[in-house]
């Protein structure tokens, strides 16, 4: 049932899954034909995976971003219009982002010193290996029921529809800005979680003071190739 919604969505923009985009791991070796995991000279490449990457933070620090954004938004929405459809463009560029990323997927690239994830839209992350804290595999939990999180998307995509059609004689009010970015906003995290529950497993990196947890078909085969598994 989670997986109808974004295979829809999917065949909609016209994105056709193959072999690369469902987390293909391919060996790329060595001009002189040393074959080994991640050999001197040679790398695993998974593609088609997706990567969640931020840095490792306190429940305190969480409140303070939170606050933070609150404020910044509030701030826009008491401002002139032009400071609304600023917040309307935010959202709408953080929509298409995350959305973009959803599709193209990233590219994982493990060599024998480092591990390399290019994100679209991103600059490439490198993490060296010896400064890998903890690498391993965990059940992928999904942290609400799924009938829930539809049902919240539902009551959010009504009360957007209601602000859009209240507010469409006043484009620069508060009402219409905050319906048409939540007509984006919402669905695009909504597929997001989707897509991210079709995965069993994840791999979950932690260094100092980065956290990776990458999404693929066989993440037991990157640990592996870590020498963590």
């Amino acid at each position: 049932m989670p997986m109808r919604f974004p295979r829809a969505i999917q065949r909609l923009m016209g994105w056709c899954p193959n072999a690369a985009a469902a987390g293909t791991i391919r060996r790329y070796t060595a001009l002189d034909g040393e074959i080994g995991t991640a050999a001197d000279g040679s790398r695993d490449v998974v593609e088609g995976a997706l990567v969640d990457y931020g840095p490792i933070g306190t429940p305190a620090m969480y409140l303070i971003l939170i606050v933070a954004g609150a404020l910044l938004i509030g701030c826009l929405a008491v401002t002139a219009p032009a400071g609304r459809f600023i917040l309307l463009a935010i959202l709408l560029a953080f929509s298409g982002v995350e959305l973009y990323g959803v599709l193209r997927r990233a590219r994982v690239e493990i060599s024998s010193e480092t591990i390399t994830i290019r994100r679209p839209l991103f600059r490439p992350i490198v993490i060296p290996k010896d400064a890998i804290v903890k690498a391993e595999v965990g059940e992928n939990r999904f942290p609400v029921p799924f009938w829930l999180l539809a049902t919240t998307l539902a009551a959010l995509l009504v009360s957007a529809a209601g602000g859009i059609y209240y507010g469409w004689d006043n484009p620069t009010s508060m009402r219409f800005i905050f319906g048409l970015g939540g007509a984006f906003f919402f669905p695009v995290i909504f597929y997001r979680a989707c897509v991210r529950t079709r995965y069993p497993r994840t791999l979950t990196i932690t260094t100092e003071k980065r956290i990776a947890a990458i999404y693929t078909d066989d993440p037991e085969r990157i640990a592996r190739t870590l020498g963590v598994a």
